[in-house]
């Protein structure tokens, strides 16, 4: 029988040591390979923890997605990946992606001042292509602007019903949990499934208010959309205290038994198609 020690990280990067594009502003000193992944997963989820996670494409390394397949590979009953694609990826490439376990692409929009591109014509075809193999567009942004951006991403997601994940809370600015986005994506729900990520919150503006941000988004997208993530290995805010933060997270979860089962691995079992037993 599944116990809340099962635990799915829908948040995580695998890459090579000094490996990036060549217009990447993080190049890692170091590897984080899948291995060191489920060792920190291990420490988290508890002794009889049974780690399933997401594998996302992190921004450093472009589109050249060959990293996280080949962890995908490795684990392909345990893990998913989100992939970051061209807008001009041909069906074909998608489709050896699906087959391979991707379930979604990432925008990471954090920093990039054309984001608005993802409303032209080459991001509509993409977004249809992603429609018919039943993907969804994980978004990051910077604080404060997550309101604005999906509501453009909406629009250009036309009448399809692709699910739209926002990352690390939907990074809302300094107004917190009356940020703008909270009342977009309750709009932008009524539309198309709405999913959300409590992960990394010390890249939040208020760190601390972790908590009040994953109340406010369990009466606005559901206690059935949430989502967790380690956001390992913390590129740029790398550290012990990370760990530990994530330990913090599973210990407040198992106080808030509406959150629990669902935000450790439920709704994640729903998403990302995985077979876990109830």
């Amino acid at each position: 029988m599944t116990t809340t020690e099962t635990l799915v990280d829908c948040h995580f990067h695998v890459f090579d040591a000094g490996v990036a594009v060549a217009s990447a502003r993080y190049r890692p000193p170091y590897a984080a390979p899948l291995a060191d992944w489920l060792s920190m997963a291990g420490t988290v989820g508890g002794p009889a923890a049974d780690p399933y996670g997401v594998v996302v494409q992190t921004s450093f390394l472009g589109t050249d997605n060959s990293t996280m397949l080949a962890a995908l590979r490795r684990m392909p009953e345990r893990l998913r990946g989100v992939a970051v694609v061209d807008p001009s990826a041909p069906p074909a490439e998608l489709a050896a992606l699906d087959a391979a376990g991707v379930c979604g692409i990432r925008l990471n929009l954090y920093g990039d001042a054309g984001w608005r591109r993802i409303d032209t014509a080459p991001w509509r075809t993409l977004f249809q292509r992603i429609a018919a193999l039943g993907w969804h567009v994980e978004i990051h942004t910077n604080d404060g602007d997550g309101a604005t951006v999906l509501a453009v991403l909406d629009g250009a997601l036309g009448s399809t019903t692709v699910p739209v994940v926002l990352d690390h809370f939907g990074r809302p600015g300094a107004l917190g949990v009356d940020d703008p986005i909270f009342d977009t994506a309750r709009a932008v729900g009524t539309r198309r499934p709405m999913w959300v990520k409590i992960s990394a919150p010390y890249r939040l503006t208020s760190p601390d208010q972790w908590p009040a941000l994953t109340m406010q988004w369990s009466q606005v997208a559901g206690a059935d959309r949430l989502l967790w993530g380690s956001d390992w290995p913390w590129t740029n805010h790398e550290g012990a205290a990370r760990a530990d933060e994530c330990r913090a997270a599973m210990a407040w979860l198992a106080q808030q038994p509406e959150l629990d089962e669902a935000v450790r691995w439920r709704n994640a079992a729903a998403l990302y198609g995985f077979a876990i037993a109830g």
